[in-house]
């Protein structure tokens, strides 16, 4: 371990670099993975989405979505929508809230019940209250207050209960599950956070962070412990590691803002890991910004097999260029990611050019290219936002993929369309142009009321924009189990 931290910190001192994007979770299976964004209706609105989608000849499949705001109340409801089917209603209840559908709470530093945040990744996007994306853990009834919560539910195909106090900073609970019950006791403050989970068997895992913010400069410290049979009932998939450190530090200089990471953690078996990454950024006049970095990775970040092959080094490089008027913007990036020094023996690299515009009747049009070339064995994935979700393409081969969409102001409401064209990758080298529309309205209830304002742990909020999410690739993995796979 305490080599691993040394290459980790090593790479660091080197330059070495990338952004910390959304990835697809431990349970996703190969291919493309949905994430649902947090709504962004305001308190007294309603929004109402109809859309149709479809490929080449086929069949279009249909799509409705309702969400709201109003009252204390929230949610949203989906139908017709395979990735995202399904709904989710908070309502105040006993001086709390009572939140029925589909559940992702996150106790703690999520050991139990939230899916611990791979020793990669800054925190888990998608558990919790003020999660960037809705998770998908389990369905059910839950309930939140400031005393403390409890879950009655199914989680990962069996029948769960969960209840836990809390009092001040401290926090203690018990979930029960496939007749076995597993406890949790934690302490939460602003910038220190630690959790002991412990089950059957003297098995048990704990975790703490530290987060320091001077002003500028802002760094965070996560370590990881505990025994290797370890697994949390309610979504044994996300146990990760057993063993983990990583450390995040940020500080603009002027115009220049640079950030660190590095990581490093061992799984079953005695695989090991490492990743370390440095991203420089500066601004360019007042809409236009350019960034570069550099990022190492080492071993196998989604549980190894034993039939797997021990990882190897990837080394990536990438530079990204943003720049126009919020009437016509531009972004260009590339990124190359090698099995040797300085990204040399490619493995996957891609190129994507992005142009967003300002249109007559007061529209919109995106044009987004990408072109790529991913060595056998490699998988990369390229994120497609839209207005209610984040998709993480999956890519392998050499291709080109290009979405053109148009928003236009219609019937009271706003139209979306999209079309998406796919060369290559096929023994034909085409693939049929698949297509989507959406028609979307927004509605006031009631007059707002006062308290419905922003800040509660039930807000819908949006998320839309984030240069995490409108990156380019931002994140590459290789296939479990294939031949000199990386991480």
């Amino acid at each position: 371990m305490t080599r691993l931290v040394a290459g980790a910190l090593l790479c660091l001192a080197c330059g070495v670099a990338c952004a910390q994007p959304p990835e697809p979770p431990p349970e996703a299976v190969e291919g493309d993975y949905t994430l649902e964004r947090a709504d962004s209706v305001a308190a007294g609105e309603v929004e109402v989405v109809v859309g149709a989608a479809g490929a080449g000849g086929a069949r279009a499949r249909g799509s409705r979505r309702v969400s709201f705001r109003g009252g204390g109340a929230s949610g949203t409801i989906r139908e017709g929508d395979d990735a995202l089917a399904g709904g989710r209603v908070a309502a105040p209840f006993a001086r709390g809230t009572l939140i029925a559908g589909r559940l992702a709470p996150r106790w703690g530093q999520g050991l139990l019940l939230g899916g611990a945040a791979d020793p990669w990744a800054r925190t888990a996007l998608d558990r919790g209250a003020r999660a960037r994306f809705r998770g998908r853990a389990g369905e059910g009834l839950a309930y939140e207050s400031g005393a403390g919560a409890w879950v009655a539910g199914r989680f990962d195909g069996a029948a769960l209960a969960a209840v836990r106090g809390r009092r001040g900073p401290y926090g203690a609970g018990v979930v029960v599950a496939r007749a076995q019950a597993q406890w949790t006791g934690s302490f939460e403050e602003p910038a220190t956070a630690f959790e002991l989970a412990l089950a059957r068997g003297g098995r048990w895992r704990a975790e703490g962070a530290v987060a320091v913010d001077d002003g500028p400069f802002e760094a965070t410290l996560r370590a990881r412990a505990g025994t290797r049979g370890f697994r949390p009932l309610a979504e044994p998939r996300r146990a990760g590691p057993a063993h983990a450190l990583a450390f995040s530090v940020a500080r603009p200089f002027e115009r220049v803002r640079a950030e660190a990471f590095g990581a490093a953690w061992r799984w079953a078996g005695g695989r090991t890991g490492a990743r370390a990454a440095l991203e420089v950024g500066a601004g360019m006049g007042q809409h236009g910004s350019f960034a570069v970095g550099l990022e190492q990775q080492h071993g196998a970040r989604r549980e190894p097999s034993p039939r797997t092959r021990p990882g190897g080094v990837r080394q990536g490089v990438w530079a990204e260029w943003r720049g126009g008027s919020p009437a016509a913007r531009l972004s260009l990036r590339h990124e190359l990611w090698g099995a040797r020094a300085f990204a040399r023996d490619a493995v996957r690299r891609a190129m994507v050019a992005r142009f967003e515009g300002a249109v007559p009747l007061g529209g919109r049009v995106t044009v987004t290219h990408a072109v790529w070339s991913v060595r056998r064995g490699e998988t990369l994935y390229l994120p497609e936002p839209a207005a209610d979700r984040l998709v993480l393409r999956s890519l392998s081969g050499s291709a080109a993929r290009t979405r053109s969409e148009l928003a236009l102001p219609f019937a009271g409401g706003e139209v979306h369309l999209a079309l998406v064209w796919r060369s290559g990758g096929t023994r034909d080298g085409t693939t049929p142009p698949t297509w989507t529309v959406e028609w979307s309205r927004r509605s006031r209830l009631a007059q707002a009321r006062a308290d419905d304002g922003e800040g509660g742990g039930d807000a819908l909020r949006g998320a839309d924009g984030t240069t995490h999410d409108r990156g380019v690739v931002r994140h590459a993995r290789a296939r479990q189990g294939a031949r000199g796979a990386g991480p």
